[in-house]
């Protein structure tokens, strides 16, 4: 592990939201989970079955007080997006991805279970409903490899609807973004400690796995907070002074014969910006860069309409609040974020939510996480799962009131 000073002397130069991303994605799960134990018991006695089936017609009174519950009927049309990133790996050997098992039970138990729509049919539902049962969409992200060699198969299996954002200069050069060049970069730099002047000076402790994943999200975060120019030359300093090897960043991202394989079987593609930028921190040129000349060669490379866009990273402070009229002026008709909650008539189009599923997330968890979203009365910040580290922290009281009657609350 990175030693404590070290640590600390990074964090201090990060934003709240950022430290809390960064401790968030290293948190240990505890020795006894005695959460997970609770919703693995609900699972075998048939307990999450009923509130499933309470959840496709009734939600959460907002005058409810635990431990009892109260319902209301759910009023109109409710749907969660699902947010994927790699299956069985990711763009680097620091972060770990679900496995193609995980995912296929993951994907069995919504064909059994739930109304698994396109992103086209959730929009059409939006304002035309043709069934009172809530929907599921499923999406990735980033256009990993492993979203045709694992997911696709999968997909196919249960004839399932799927969206895959892509980065587009990941596709045209066949190497991964910038984030996960910086963890390649880390993962591969020989162990002990390294100093590098990043915007200040930093420590990197390589000691261990651990320290390098520390060491990683760390620099991840405090690039998000900069303009985008000083971030890419950040990232070109550490690769060089890190001698980061081409094979490190190759031959993990879809090439475009994959992806027109797959297109050719019903799945859609959207725009996940040119590289990866947090689009809060883009000019006006660069915004015009990255959504709208990726939703160009898109179209041009697809033969079809590209309307739905994807927001690197995804929570509020990584969209800016200009960019939802950039995106419309753009031709797009949809964006989708990483902030958590179920989706309703009136959910803003440029700020859909999206729910995350992690690696270690078992099919009990994954069941609860979907009824505890959908019994959610007012659609805010609900049900999600570690993935990439991200988690939300931030409920609402409809959410807090079924976890306290249904397990306690998440940790």
């Amino acid at each position: 592990m990175p030693t404590k000073q070290s640590s600390d002397s990074q964090l201090s130069v990060l934003k709240a939201e950022s430290r809390q991303w960064v401790n968030a994605s290293i948190a240990p799960r505890p020795f006894v989970d005695w959460r997970e134990l609770t919703i693995k018991g609900m699972h075998y006695s048939g307990a999450l079955k009923l509130a499933r089936r309470i959840s496709k017609r009734f939600e959460l009174s907002p005058t409810s007080i635990p431990p009892l519950p109260r319902f209301r009927r759910a009023g109109g049309p409710r749907f969660i997006i699902l947010c994927y990133h790699g299956i069985g790996e990711s763009g680097n050997a620091l972060l770990p991805a679900p496995s193609r098992d995980q995912f296929d039970a993951e994907m069995g138990f919504l064909r059994r279970n739930y109304r698994v729509l396109s992103l086209e049919d959730i929009f059409r539902e939006l304002s035309n409903p043709l069934s009172p049962d809530p929907g599921i969409a499923i999406t990735f992200d980033d256009g990993y490899r492993s979203a045709y060699t694992q997911a696709f198969p999968t997909l196919r299996k249960y004839q399932l609807p799927a969206t895959i954002y892509l980065t587009i200069d990941t596709i045209e050069t066949g190497q991964v973004a910038w984030y996960d060049r910086v963890f390649s970069a880390l993962g591969h730099a020989p162990t002990g400690e390294f100093q590098i002047d990043l915007e200040g000076p930093w420590r990197l402790g390589l000691l261990s796995r651990e320290a390098r994943l520390r060491s990683a999200l760390e620099i991840v975060a405090f690039f998000r907070t900069l303009p985008n120019f000083r971030r890419a030359e950040c990232c070109a300093r550490l690769e060089r002074a890190l001698s980061l090897p081409r094979s490190a960043v190759s031959g993990k991202v879809l090439t475009w014969d994959e992806i027109h394989l797959m297109q050719k079987s019903g799945i859609a593609f959207g725009s996940h910006t040119m590289t990866h930028p947090v689009v809060s921190q883009l000019s006006g040129a660069e915004l015009e860069h990255e959504l709208l000349d990726s939703r160009r060669i898109l179209e041009k490379k697809l033969g079809t309409p590209v309307m739905d866009f994807a927001f690197p990273f995804g929570k509020i402070s990584d969209c800016g609040f200009a960019t939802a009229d950039l995106l419309s002026q753009y031709g797009y008709r949809s964006a989708v974020t990483t902030v958590a909650g179920v989706n309703r008539p009136h959910t803003n189009r440029f700020g859909l939510r999206r729910m995350q599923t992690g690696h270690n997330c078992s099919l009990a968890r994954f069941s609860f996480d979907l009824a505890r979203a959908f019994l959610d009365y007012d659609g805010s910040e609900a049900g999600s799962s570690l993935h990439d580290g991200v988690t939300s922290n931030n409920r609402s009281r409809g959410s807090e009131k079924l976890s306290e009657a249904i397990g306690g609350s998440d940790a």
